[in-house]
């Protein structure tokens, strides 16, 4: 199934779509893959036959993402009856300019630091079987929110949740929300298990947790006694020991009381046997297994390679628009590029990378490009070998054992 093939078959069970929309769409998500440069309105141009004011004037009209991506993946191999989690993430983008909508300080995870620019809140889907992620909805996040937990005004962490319910109704079969320890707060907790969902996320190494008191309840007046004392991480006389994970990481696991977030949770711990150092993983499901919720956890970190590919392959950095509409439209289209290109490697697997993918890609339209000068009358087969030879010039080979 080619992309224009694929579009065709998502636009058909999107609403309020048009005909010329979808011409649009197999022109950009093409061009995505074709051009050489940065993805703007400008570098388009030199590659299509559709002007910059198309590009702009198309940027500015609102597209439901969520759904086409929703619908991209009815077309994959993603299996919502089988194993699914949730994972949410945000990624610093590098952009100046006063008059650019969401301009604020953000964390910066390459540069460690915080660092002035825009910010992307996404929300993806990761196969636990085939350990794939797919972009499911991208948003902007706004300046000006509170960074305060406890803040009366709007903060950043009710923006990042009300993206989550905004994609609820597509997560109905999805159990488990994976995030990383900054969103280990009172509110995420609170809104997750409220959607009767499960959270597993990280904690600090020393994080403030009570023991659940298990022996005999004195008979009398008064509340029952519901803890045992505070947990020290330097002794695991009262953790159960799970097995070992790797060479000189043993899992320990233990049903606690978290003050803080106002609940009991599962929490695991790897343990490092040479440097006697831990990592504490927690989760709301109680009945969990513990090798579960590392693997789950592991699998957060899919959602890093959907940022790195629509950085590096598909402009998400690029954009020269200011607008809150042309922002939100540029960062989805980078995303869901990403996702319809992992869409076509995995029909055909001879494809290795997103670079050997967009490298397809350009040698195609510029082959097409070269017949179209020669003579409008001029015919190929692009099936040919010695098209085929030309188009997969560069392409990154197999290697057969």
């Amino acid at each position: 199934m080619s992309t224009k093939e694929a579009l065709k078959q998502i636009f058909e069970k999107l609403t309020g779509t048009t005909k010329w929309q979808l011409d649009f769409f197999i022109e950009i998500f093409n061009l995505t893959y074709s051009i050489q440069g940065r993805f703007n309105f400008q570098n388009l141009t030199r590659y299509s036959n559709l002007n910059e004011s198309t590009f702009r004037r198309n940027f500015q009209k609102f597209f439901d993402w969520l759904d086409f991506n929703y619908q991209l993946m009815q077309l994959t191999s993603l299996d919502f009856q089988g194993e699914v989690i949730a994972a949410f993430d945000c990624s610093y983008i590098p952009k100046s300019g006063s008059k650019t909508f969401g301009i604020d300080r953000f964390w910066s995870g390459c540069m460690n630091r915080v660092v002035k620019g825009l910010e992307l809140s996404l929300v993806c889907l990761i196969d636990v079987s085939t350990k794939k992620a797919w972009a499911l909805d991208g948003m902007q996040t706004p300046s000006g929110l509170s960074k305060k937990e406890k803040d009366e005004k709007k903060t950043r962490i009710d923006f990042y949740l009300s993206q989550l319910y905004k994609c609820l109704d597509k997560l109905l079969a999805v159990n488990y929300f994976v995030a990383d320890g900054y969103y280990a707060k009172s509110k995420v907790f609170e809104h997750i298990t409220a959607m009767d969902k499960h959270l597993i996320t990280k904690l600090r190494p020393d994080a403030n947790l009570r023991h659940l008191y298990k022996g005999k309840r004195k008979k009398g007046r008064g509340r029952p006694k519901q803890f045992a004392g505070k947990v020290k991480f330097d002794s695991l006389l009262k953790w159960t020991f799970e097995g070992v994970l790797q060479a000189n990481v043993e899992v320990y696991s233990i049903v606690v009381n978290s003050p803080r977030f106002s609940r009991n949770l599962k929490v695991v711990m790897l343990y490092n046997t040479k440097t006697h150092k831990h990592v504490l993983l927690a989760c709301t499901d109680l009945n969990l297994d513990a090798f579960t919720i590392i693997e789950y956890y592991q699998l957060r970190f899919k959602i890093e390679f959907l940022f790195r590919d629509a950085k590096q392959f598909t402009g998400l950095t690029h954009c020269q628009a200011r607008s809150k509409e042309k922002i939100n439209f540029h960062f989805n289209l980078s995303l869901a590029a990403v996702n319809m290109a992992n869409f076509q490697m995995e029909i055909n697997p001879t494809i290795m990378s997103m670079n050997s993918f967009k490298r397809i890609a350009y040698n195609t339209r510029f082959v097409k490009h070269l017949f179209k000068q020669l003579s409008p009358k001029a015919k190929f087969n692009i099936n040919s070998q010695s098209i085929q030879n030309a188009i997969q010039f560069g392409k990154m080979w197999t290697v057969r054992a």
